[in-house]
């Protein structure tokens, strides 16, 4: 009993059961300073090598996703009003990060949703 008190306590800290089941999106958030580093540092030459013009680079918000490592899905402004969605993972064990999709054509108001 002590330990589904704990577990329940644990769910109601960390905002909702939504962000401890494997293989569920969390809800979209504003992206944070460890989300922005790992977006910006990992897909700004990817962007580039396939001949994304980028006027700016800003991830504005995020969902995530608990596989074998975790799947960012991110909302970016790449300037002159322009949006993308990507798709990102990221392993555990730490081999580099990998796009896995991308979406353009996107607006500020269009959900971030799997594809």
């Amino acid at each position: 009993m002590t330990q589904i008190a704990l577990f329940l306590c644990i769910v109601v800290a960390m905002g909702g059961l939504a962000q401890l089941i494997p293989g569920g999106y969390t809800e979209t958030r504003k992206i944070d300073p460890q989300t922005r580093k790992i977006v910006k540092r990992d897909i700004v030459s990817w962007l580039g090598n396939r001949y994304i013009r980028i006027g700016e680079f800003k991830p504005l918000l995020y969902r995530s996703q608990v596989v074998a490592g975790i799947n960012y899905l991110v909302k970016i402004s790449i300037g002159y009003g322009r949006y993308i969605h990507v798709i990102i993972y990221r392993h555990f064990s730490g081999i580099p990060t990998q796009v896995t999709g991308i979406q353009t054509g996107k607006t500020l108001a269009d959900p971030l949703e799997t594809f």
